[in-house]
């Protein structure tokens, strides 16, 4: 690899001091220009919705003021709990993404594909990370399920690992509507790192990493991330990824017969004249080329542009025309004006029940609190120290010594109000309101108190769920995409040597085209856990024994 001085950047790479480099910034700063009001306000809103979650008690400054009484700072949160219900449902009935042949010959091709994807999933811990993006999702409305190369263990084809982005360490298209992101312009997310891990994650660039200085946070931008707590930050780099949509070249081969167009992708094993044989061949089909819609990424480490080319996930040969990120959504209503009403999570509807429940309960507690001691009306020298009045009570008598002379009914003391029963009533409610607004009913919550026969509390059970069912099919929608692009990814970065040590034997001589994953096979959410499957078993058992040939 080359250096500033002499040039010679290997492919992707680029010299920070050029023009391109130059213009690359220049598109990232317009990018970030363009949709850093929109994402401004989700990213505020959406850290209220987690101080809600975790029961931040500095929220109450918001309404009262900085000198609100610090004792009177309660939260009682009613919030947490209807969020673990739903990211529980979804822990509990976790899904595979498998692969359904498409057609009758594609048996072998889709079980190969399962065994890959099953293998990658319990490798990088894909169901924790996907339940944690879904828990986050329904918090603030959005989470990333994002896919990356690790060449750590495996310098040649790489490890395919996951992690869950958080909504305020990206910068996104605000205008999207597809969740599949197709009419989505650009993703931009953000991290910080040591020097070291900077080396590691680009090891190409490593020579020059060295030279470079960390500067720490100077653009002031994604200004409500976590690490910029941190006051070692002037020792880590902003890594940053910037991937937008373009177009490239492709060659396509058209048959004019049969109607079926399919991308030529070059294989290093194979022939490079290939493309030749195969059309003298068949001297009927067609080469065009064609635009097709494509995600290149640029890197950049601090000020540095570093790389700009294709998507992370692509090699030499085959490119993966995606992000390699999937958002997991809650809410979305993507045509509403305001930005922050666009993307929102379950807790955003129940800020309000859960702030006058709050202070519905403080206002009890003063009530009681005044009981003790509600005040005296006395003469002004009927007692020998009037602070004797202001004594708190720790389960001992008053102690109010008089003057001589003076007796004690002379004192009269102010009796305290009692908590009015429509005060309880309405805290109740309020709390019932809670449950109403996020769907979850008393049955999800494991609270109903009647006396219901056992069918009839799953039949409202499933009638709850009805609900939250959009939240579900968006998760579903979620992991059929992030499979997709794994698919992709395996395709354009396992070798076949990798392949057949996963399979034991010898891939599907299909695994590796591309027309096989878009016309021989489905993704499908299938059965994770070791119950699902052996109830799954006994179903099919049941079928046999109907007769039904399976």
């Amino acid at each position: 690899m080359g250096s500033y001085n002499t040039g010679g950047y290997s492919l992707g790479y680029i010299d920070p001091t050029d023009a391109q480099a130059k213009d690359l910034k220049q598109m990232k700063d317009w990018f970030y220009t363009a949709n850093y009001t929109g994402a401004s306000a989700i990213w505020m809103a959406g850290a209220i919705d987690k101080r809600f979650k975790i029961g931040d008690s500095s929220l109450y400054s918001s309404a009262y003021g900085q000198n609100y009484q610090q004792y009177q700072r309660f939260f009682f949160n009613l919030v947490r709990r209807h969020g673990n219900m739903i990211s529980g449902f979804q822990r509990k009935n976790r899904k595979s993404t498998i692969t359904v042949p498409n057609q009758k010959d594609t048996d072998d091709l889709a079980d190969d594909y399962n065994k890959v994807i099953r293998w990658c999933e319990d490798r990088d811990n894909f169901q924790e990370y996907f339940s944690e993006s879904f828990e986050n999702g329904c918090d603030v409305g959005i989470n990333w399920l994002w896919a990356y190369m690790d060449y750590t263990n495996d310098p040649i084809s790489g490890d395919l690992f996951t992690d869950s982005v958080s909504y305020n360490n990206v910068l996104w298209d605000q205008n999207f509507h597809k969740q599949d992101l197709t009419d989505c312009q650009g993703v931009w997310r953000r991290r910080w790192v040591t020097k070291n891990a900077a080396m590691v994650l680009v090891p190409d660039y490593a020579d020059e990493i060295k030279k470079m200085k960390p500067s720490g946070a100077k653009d002031g931008r994604f200004p409500l991330q976590a690490e910029l707590q941190n006051l070692q930050l002037s020792n880590l780099f902003a890594y940053d990824e910037f991937y937008y949509r373009t177009t490239r070249q492709a060659k396509v081969i058209v048959d004019p017969y049969t109607g079926q167009a399919v991308e030529w992708e070059e294989d290093e094993t194979e022939n490079p004249d290939m493309l030749n044989m195969v059309l003298q061949q068949q001297p009927w089909l067609k080469v065009q080329k064609m635009d097709i819609p494509t995600v290149k990424c640029v890197l950049s480490i601090g000020d540095h542009q570093i790389y700009h080319g294709f998507n992370l996930l692509s090699t030499r040969n085959k490119i993966v025309d995606q992000f390699p990120c999937v958002p997991h959504l809650c809410y979305h209503e993507p045509d509403v004006l305001s930005y922050s009403g666009r993307i929102q999570g379950y807790i955003r509807n129940v800020r309000d029940a859960q702030f006058l429940y709050n202070m519905r309960k403080v206002i009890e507690l003063q009530i009681l609190q005044s009981q003790i001691n509600a005040g005296w009306i006395y003469p002004i020298d009927a007692v020998v120290d009037p602070k004797a009045f202001r004594q708190s009570s720790g389960g001992d008598a008053f102690l109010i010594p008089l003057k001589a002379g003076r007796q004690a009914n002379e004192i009269q003391r102010i009796e305290p109000s009692a908590i009015p029963q429509s005060l309880i009533e309405l805290s109740r409610n309020l709390a019932e309101d809670i449950t109403k607004i996020t769907g979850v009913n008393e049955e999800l919550l494991g609270m109903a108190e009647d006396d219901k026969s056992g069918i009839l509390s799953m039949l409202r059970q499933s009638a709850g769920l009805v609900t939250l069912q959009n939240i579900f099919d968006r998760s579903d929608l979620t992991q059929r995409l992030y499979g997709n692009l794994r698919l992709n990814a395996i395709r354009a970065n396992f070798s076949k040597g990798k392949i057949k040590r996963i399979l034991g034997k010898d891939a599907d001589p299909r695994f590796f085209l591309n027309f096989s994953q878009k016309y021989g096979i489905s993704l499908e959410e299938g059965n994770y856990s070791t119950t699902q499957r052996q109830m799954e078993l006994k179903q099919l058992l049941d079928f046999k024994q109907l007769g039904i040939n399976i």
